[in-house]
C-alpha cells in the first residue's frame, strides 16, 4: 500500500477490468440501440480529472488509467469495415508511451495526437473521414461537458451524423461498473486559512455576473428579464465558494455536489453517490442542501424568476443543463465562470498557506531524494519503495492527502511523462535516472507539486553519462529562463511557453506537454496556464507550476518542476515577477557546468545557498 494519508481510499478494492469483457458488453448495448458508435470518457459527471479506476469508462474498455484521453467505441460491423480494433483511443504526449503500453492492440487503436493538435477536435475529424461507415452515434450526458458535446456537434456537422445522448447511464451498466459512492463530511475551512468569507465570495460573484451581462448587452431586455441563476458542478468552484473541503475522490480535497447560486440564494445538490455525506457549513444561512431528488432540485429552482442561468461550458456536464432547460425553458445560457478567475488570483492569507505547504512539501521531497540517490548499504530499492518513501515523508510533515498518482520512475521509464505505474518489480538502478513528481495536501486542503531527478549513485565511482547530463542540465536551464525571466503584465501564458520552451529547442530538444499548470483547490487549475495558444494572462497573485522537460523513448527523461507565484516586479511597474515557493535542491552530478551561463550559476548559487540553509539541498553544490 503506497499511500497511507489520512485521506487516502487505499483500503477499497482493486478494480481491474477484463478489457474483452467490458468491449463484450458494450457492443452489445451499441446493437441494442443501433449505434454505430458512442463515446467513451474518462469523466464523471462532475467532469473530474483524476478518476478512480472503479468510476473510469474509459479505462473499463482500453485498459489505459491515465488522467487524460477519451475515445470512440465502435459496433462489431463497423469496426470490421474499418479494419481498426474497437476502441479507438486519443491521447496527448503526456501520455503516448503510457498508453501504448496499457493497451491491447487487439482492442485499443491509440490516437497519439501533437502537442498543438487537442483531443475534441481530433475526434470530430476521425468521424468525419469515416462517416460512410459511422452515422449514429451516442453519447453519455452525464459524462460529457457542454463544450465537449458543443466541439463534437460543430466539428462533425458536415457529416450530418446523428447523435444520441445517454442519460440513463447505460454506458456504465453495459461495463459493469463499480462506480463511485462516498459518505465522508464536507467541512468548512475557518476564514483565517482562506482570507475569504463565503458571504464575501458569493457577493463577489453576483458583481462578477452583473458586470459581466452589463459588458455584454444582456443586463436587460425581456429574454434576460429576472434574476441570473449561476450553475456549477465542478469541485474546485464549491470548495472556493464555499470554503469547504471534503477529500470526495482520490488526489482532490475537494468535495462532490451541484452548486446553484441565485442572488443570495444558494442551493448545494447531493446526487447519488455522495448523498449520505454529512454537511458541516454553518457560516452561511442561506445555504440549502438537497440530496439525491431531482424533484426536490426542480422545485427550489423554480421558485425563482430567472432571466439567464451562467455556467462554464468546459465545467458543466450535458444532463445537468438539460436538467436546468426544463425548470428555466426561455432563459439563454451564457459561458461565463467567474469563480475560476476568482480562484486563480489568491488571496494573501491563502498565498501564505502556499508558502507553509511547499515548505513542508519540499523538506519531504529532498529527504525522499537524497535516499533515491544514495540508497542504503546492501539494500535493493524499487519504484514502488520511492513513491511508498515520498508518501510516509509528507505524512511525517502533517500531510492529509497526495495531490495525484506519485510519478516515481526509474531509468527508461522516466521518459513517459506521466508514468504512474511504481512497480515492486522495477528497481532502482546504478548510473539510472530517477524522476520524482509527487505533491502532498495539508490542513488548508491547497495542492503541492514538484518534480526532481537525481542520478541513482550507491557506489562513488558511477558517474552520469554525457546524455544524461546534457538533457538534465538542458532542462534545468530552460526552468531557470522560467523562474528569472519578467514579463510584461500584458503577456500570455503562450509567451512564457516559448521562452522556456525555445531554449530547449536551441539545444535540439523539445517536450510534448506545455510548460505550466496553474496550482490551486486541484493540482491543476484553470484560470492561469503556460502552454502553446494559452489565452489566459499572467494572473497577479496565481500559483503555477515552471516545467520544461526532456524525455528521450527507451533511455531516459527528465522534468524539472517547480512551483511560482506571479507578482509585480519591484524593478518594471510594468512587469511582473515569479516568486519559486519550491526550495528542493538539484543534483550536482547531472549538471554539466560548462553549458551555465555565469548569471546561470548565480542564480544556482543563491538558489543552493538557500537550500542550504533550509536543510532541503540534495547534493553538495561545487558553487558554495
Amino acid at each position: 500500500m503506497i499511500d497511507r494519508l489520512q485521506y487516502s481510499f487505499s483500503d477499497l478494492p482493486p478494480y481491474d477490468a477484463c478489457v474483452a469483457d467490458t468491449q463484450a458488453g458494450l457492443s452489445r448495448l451499441l446493437d441494442t440501440l443501433r449505434l454505430d458508435a458512442v463515446i467513451v470518457t474518462s469523466q464523471d459527471e462532475f467532469v473530474t480529472e483524476y478518476l478512480p479506476r472503479r468510476n473510469n469508462p474509459r479505462y473499463a474498455v482500453s485498459g489505459f488509467d491515465g488522467s487524460a484521453g477519451c475515445g470512440i467505441f465502435l459496433a462489431e460491423a463497423v469496426a470490421r469495415a474499418l479494419g481498426v480494433p474497437p476502441f479507438v483511443l486519443f491521447v496527448d504526449g503526456r501520455y503516448h508511451l503510457q498508453a501504448e503500453r496499457q493497451c491491447d492492440p487487439a482492442r485499443v487503436r491509440v490516437e497519439k495526437l501533437g502537442l498543438n493538435v487537442s483531443i475534441w477536435p481530433a475526434l470530430a475529424d476521425w468521424l468525419v473521414a469515416r462517416a460512410d461507415r459511422i452515422k449514429r452515434v451516442g453519447y453519455d450526458g452525464w459524462r460529457l461537458s457542454v463544450a465537449q458535446r458543443d466541439r463534437l456537434l460543430d466539428g462533425t456537422r458536415a457529416a450530418h451524423l446523428e447523435w444520441t445522448s445517454l442519460a440513463g447511464r447505460e454506458i456504465d451498466r453495459a461495463v459493469a461498473l463499480p462506480g463511485w459512492v462516498v459518505e465522508r463530511p464536507i467541512f468548512e475551512l475557518p476564514e483565517a486559512m482562506t482570507g475569504t468569507s463565503v458571504a464575501h465570495n458569493i457577493a463577489t460573484l453576483n458583481r462578477q455576473l452583473a458586470a459581466q451581462a452589463h459588458a455584454t448587452g444582456t443586463a436587460t431586455g425581456t429574454a434576460t428579464d429576472g434574476a441570473t441563476a449561476f450553475v456549477s458542478c465542478a469541485a474546485d468552484d464549491l470548495g472556493h465558494l464555499l470554503n469547504s473541503r471534503g477529500y470526495h475522490i482520490p488526489n482532490a480535497s475537494s468535495h462532490l455536489g451541484y452548486l446553484f447560486v441565485i442572488g443570495e440564494q444558494v442551493a448545494l445538490f447531493l446526487p447519488e453517490g455522495c448523498d449520505r455525506c454529512p454537511v458541516e457549513l454553518a457560516s452561511y444561512p442561506a445555504l440549502q442542501v438537497i440530496r439525491r431528488d431531482f424533484d426536490a432540485l426542480a422545485r427550489f429552482l423554480a421558485q425563482f424568476a430567472v432571466g439567464r442561468v451562467c455556467y462554464g461550458f468546459e465545467s458543466v456536464n450535458c444532463a445537468l443543463v438539460d436538467t436546468v432547460r426544463r425548470v428555466w425553458p426561455h432563459a439563454p445560457h451564457v459561458d461565463c465562470n467567474p469563480v475560476e478567475a476568482m480562484r486563480a488570483a489568491k488571496t494573501p492569507a491563502a498565498l501564505d498557506r502556499f508558502r507553509e505547504a511547499f515548505a513542508r512539501s519540499s523538506a519531504a521531497i529532498a529527504e525522499t531524494m537524497r535516499w533515491a540517490k544514495a540508497g542504503e548499504p546492501g539494500r535493493r530499492h524499487s519504484e514502488y519503495d520511492l513513491a511508498r518513501a515520498i508518501s510516509d515523508a509528507y505524512g511525517a510533515r502533517g500531510a492529509v492527502a497526495l495531490t495525484f498518482p506519485s510519478v516515481a520512475a526509474n531509468g527508461a521509464n522516466s521518459a513517459s511523462a506521466h508514468y504512474t505505474a511504481a512497480s515492486a518489480d522495477v528497481a532502482l538502478g546504478e548510473g539510472e535516472l530517477v524522476l520524482l513528481d509527487s505533491g502532498a495536501y495539508y490542513e488548508a486542503g491547497f495542492a503541492t507539486d514538484c518534480t526532481r531527478v537525481v542520478l541513482r549513485r550507491t557506489r562513488a565511482e558511477t558517474v552520469a553519462q554525457p546524455w544524461q547530463r546534457e538533457i538534465y542540465t538542458v532542462a534545468l536551464k530552460a526552468c531557470i529562463k522560467g523562474l528569472v525571466t519578467h514579463f510584461p503584465k500584458d503577456a500570455t501564458g503562450a509567451d512564457v511557453d516559448a521562452a522556456v520552451r525555445q531554449v530547449c529547442r536551441d539545444h535540439g530538444h523539445d517536450y510534448g506537454h506545455g510548460t505550466g499548470h496553474g496550482v490551486g483547490i486541484h493540482v491543476h487549475e484553470g484560470g492561469v496556464r503556460f502552454a502553446p495558444g494559452a489565452r489566459y494572462g499572467l494572473v497577479p497573485n496565481a500559483v503555477v507550476s515552471v516545467e520544461p522537460g526532456i524525455y528521450l523513448p527507451g533511455k531516459g527523461g527528465v522534468r524539472i518542476e517547480n512551483i511560482v507565484i506571479i507578482r509585480p516586479s519591484e524593478q518594471d511597474p510594468d512587469k511582473v515577477r515569479f516568486e519559486n515557493i519550491v526550495t528542493v535542491g538539484y543534483d550536482w552530478d547531472l549538471i554539466d557546468l560548462d553549458l551555465l551561463t555565469d548569471d546561470e550559476r548565480d542564480y544556482l548559487r543563491d538558489y543552493e545557498r538557500l537550500c542550504v540553509a533550509r536543510g532541503t539541498q540534495v547534493t553538495a553544490c561545487p558553487l558554495l
